[in-house]
């Protein structure tokens, strides 16, 4: 008799506990979504402001002025690819000083954003609006490393035949600009059929660079290795300040085609070195003789840009004569060091090429130098210039020593893109 209205009693239940989950259930949901957003927004301030720390450090040398410019534009892009978050909030830039005196500086941002479901806690006694916006606050820092760089340029006779020699200035001084006198040190190196330290290594490199630029030769051979030499020992001149990127960029427009004795060698040393030909074919001094040799690889052979073999003057680069050195002590010697291989185009490009990889290694190895190659025109050795780099498509990269890179130019007018380029990925190298 009684059952409708025990029913009846069950119905009420069900209604006051569905009046009662329901709230809670719009809350929770609510509070998922909210958490969401706040989560999207986080991410994104996030990653704003680590990229306005690193557009403020890649910017330095302009100016904290400039470079604070730049890192408030590169924070609002960067918060405006995520569509939906609202206005973005301007970050703070705050410059300062690491322990060890190296310019750094802090970026912090802070977005207000609204909440659409937890403000339904507002119906909850003292609770109020007080759930209506939530607030997120990041920050990021940034330092700025000092860097000491050799820039080693070719400026063989090449140039003058793929449009090289036209572009090379101005794109190097546009290159050096990128980086601060006030922080960095730099050397300029060029090498041909000789090397020659144009600009030794210092703080104050832009106008001496811009000046060397200005009056630059080009002509005669590609002797590499000397000019890779004198940008290794240019930057173990410089002073070993904490914290210090040491880097080399080295541009070549062909091959490594010459062998000899660089520039800091004496000739009172040369008798130790293994460049000292047997001109005369008699064991008396001065028979033997400090040389270099070479001037023509195959590639550039076959094109007709050069033909023949030389003998250069080490101090002028001049050629001279040397009628019975018909061989010479390659490095490489199919493995067996110093071992007598004959003075043909191939054998010395081969030779010259590996001495070269033999200095690139060392930088990187004995003195964790990172190296970037940089190769102009359709001439190039590519897989010689990304050995040199440690590039990681080289075959004999070494994921253990400093990962350089290797980029190449086919057209001139691509060159200063690349100079570029490199510039961007080392002055984020330089900022942590």
């Amino acid at each position: 008799m009684d059952q409708p209205k025990n029913k009846r009693s069950e119905r009420g239940q069900v209604f006051a506990l569905v009046a009662i989950l329901v709230p809670l259930l719009i809350v929770f949901v609510g509070f998922a979504i909210d958490l969401g957003l706040a989560y999207v927004t986080k991410t994104t301030l996030s990653k704003s402001v680590d990229a306005a720390a690193l557009s403020a450090m890649r910017n330095l040398n302009q100016g904290k002025t400039s470079a604070a410019t730049a890192a408030l534009n590169a924070f609002t892009v960067n918060y405006q690819s995520v569509p939906g978050l609202g206005a973005p909030p301007t970050p703070s830039v705050v410059w300062g000083t690491d322990s060890n005196g190296n310019t750094l500086v802090n970026i912090s941002a802070t977005a207000t954003i609204p909440t659409y479901f937890l403000r339904a806690l507002a119906i909850l006694p003292g609770v109020g609006s007080s759930f209506n916006t939530t607030s997120i606050t990041i920050s990021a820092q940034a330092v700025r490393n000092p860097l000491v760089m050799s820039l080693i340029l070719d400026k063989s006779g090449s140039m003058n035949l793929n449009g090289g020699a036209t572009v090379l200035p101005g794109d190097v001084n546009t290159f050096i600009n990128y980086f601060d006198e006030g922080i960095d040190n730099i050397s300029e190196i060029s090498f041909s059929s000789v090397d020659s330290v144009d600009v030794p290594m210092t703080t104050n490199f832009v106008t001496p660079i811009n000046n060397e630029m200005g009056k630059i030769a080009f002509g005669g051979a590609t002797f590499a290795q000397a000019g890779l030499q004198d940008g290794y020992n240019q930057i173990l001149s410089a002073p070993a300040t904490p914290n210090i990127i040491r880097v080399a960029v080295f541009f070549t427009d062909g091959w490594a085609n010459t062998n000899g004795l660089p520039t800091n060698v004496t000739t009172a040393t040369a008798s130790t070195t293994h460049d000292v030909l047997n001109c005369t074919g008699t064991a008396k001094t001065p028979s033997n003789t400090p040389m270099n040799y070479g001037g023509c690889s195959p590639v550039e052979a076959a094109v007709g840009w050069c033909s023949g073999f030389f003998f250069m003057n080490p101090s002028t680069g001049s050629t001279t004569t040397c009628p019975n050195a018909t061989t010479f002590p390659a490095l490489d010697g199919g493995g067996n060091a110093l071992s007598p291989v004959s003075t043909a185009q191939t054998n010395v490009a081969n030779d010259a090429t590996y001495r070269t990889e033999q200095v690139a290694a060392n930088m990187r190895i004995n003195d964790n130098i990172t190296i970037y190659s940089i190769g102009l025109g359709n001439k190039i050795n590519q897989a010689y210039l990304q050995d040199i780099a440690n590039d990681p498509a080289a075959a004999t990269y070494d994921s253990s020593q400093p990962q350089g890179e290797a980029v190449f130019a086919p057209d001139p007018t691509q060159l200063n893109k690349v100079f570029e380029t490199i510039a961007s990925k080392i002055l984020l190298r330089l900022s942590q």
